[in-house]
């Protein structure tokens, strides 16, 4: 079986290079491997590492992505790979010595459609604020389930850092390029939807470099919150319901406040609100602060940016997408691009 491998990337100089390194020890001596390099005009060293990298190992090639955004990178990707079986993976990740051989044994073994695995986060630098601010988007509390809590093999709507049967892009169409953020959320939804078996297992191990500090932290939590109606809005759906609680967490807050100013009672349930908010953070906070050796005080930090900027993030999207995007009539999920194989 041929395997084209995908990596999306831009201005990261800092992690091409291990990721790499993660990847090639484990095809080393195999000519049935790919790796497409989909840089999206990057102004830092991402281009000049990949090419010295390509220099040395003629299966890797460098892709130029005009458009910048991860979606065109791996639609760019997938026109121009050879594989039967695709992976799509990040810079921002290192992945276990048996990754590949693990995804491809998952792969045949359920016949899945698309396979992955769980997601151990880790700080981006090892500080007390990257070890807390890892901690934070690990547990449940932070993100809600999903591929960051780890679980058994099951079946799922979503996984990361994971490879796709090639056929998958011919029968549920490649990557919505409208779509700057939540672009494999829209696409897994329209598989699941649709019957794809999309298969997550721990044997599948892969370590995410999350932000390592709280500005880092706000700034990614603000953006994927924005993405979130504005996927909606786009595509009609293509998202879960757990990305829109803290939406209505920010906006309890905010309704409850201005209520207050008519009615003062709706002071004492926004208080009333916040406070089992902060007892419940707070005691989390105290049990994955031990386990990440880190302080509690900085992970109930890490879970009020968390949630609050992504909050903000999605009632600014609810109230710009309009603007942004026009009106539509009628929503439509992103269409197939369709392509010959030869």
């Amino acid at each position: 079986m041929f395997v084209s491998i995908i990596i999306p990337m831009r201005n990261e100089e800092n992690f091409v290079g291990k990721c790499l390194d993660s990847l090639l020890q484990q095809i080393e001596g195999r000519d049935n491997f790919e790796i497409l390099c989909i840089d999206g005009i990057s102004t830092d060293g991402t281009r000049k590492i990949v090419q010295q990298y390509a220099e040395r190992d003629n299966r890797i090639r460098l892709i130029e992505n005009p458009h910048k955004i991860v979606s065109t990178a791996m639609n760019l990707g997938i026109k121009q790979s050879q594989g039967d079986f695709i992976m799509c993976v990040g810079c921002h990740a290192e992945y276990a010595q048996d990754y590949i051989d693990k995804c491809l044994e998952v792969f045949e073994r359920t016949e899945a459609d698309q396979v992955g695995g769980y997601v151990t986060t880790v700080p981006g630098k090892d500080t007390a604020i990257g070890r807390a601010i890892a901690a934070a988007t690990s547990s449940r509390f932070g993100v809600g389930p999903g591929g960051r809590v780890p679980g058994p093999e099951q079946e799922t709507i979503l996984v990361g850092y994971g490879g796709f049967r090639r056929d998958v892009f011919e029968r549920f169409g490649l990557y919505d390029e409208r779509l700057v953020r939540n672009q494999d959320l829209e696409l897994a939804c329209r598989m699941y939807k649709r019957g794809a078996k999309i298969i997550i297992s721990p044997e599948i191990r892969i370590k995410y470099y999350n932000r390592s500090t709280f500005a880092g932290l706000r700034n990614q939590a603000f953006i994927n919150g924005l993405w979130i109606p504005y996927t909606g809005w786009l595509v009609g759906g293509g998202v879960r319901p757990k990305h829109f609680v803290p939406l209505s967490f920010v906006l309890s807050i905010l309704a409850l406040s201005v209520t207050g100013l008519c009615w003062w009672p709706a002071w004492l349930v926004l208080a009333c609100e916040l406070l089992i908010y902060l007892g419940l953070a707070s005691v989390l906070a105290a049990e994955v602060a031990k386990k990440a050796k880190t302080s509690s005080l900085l992970v109930l930090l890490a879970f009020l940016q968390l949630h609050l900027a992504y909050g903000i993030g999605s009632v600014w999207g609810v109230l710009t997408a309009p603007l942004k995007f026009g009106f539509r009539h009628k929503h439509e999920p992103g269409r197939a691009l369709e392509y010959n194989r030869d």
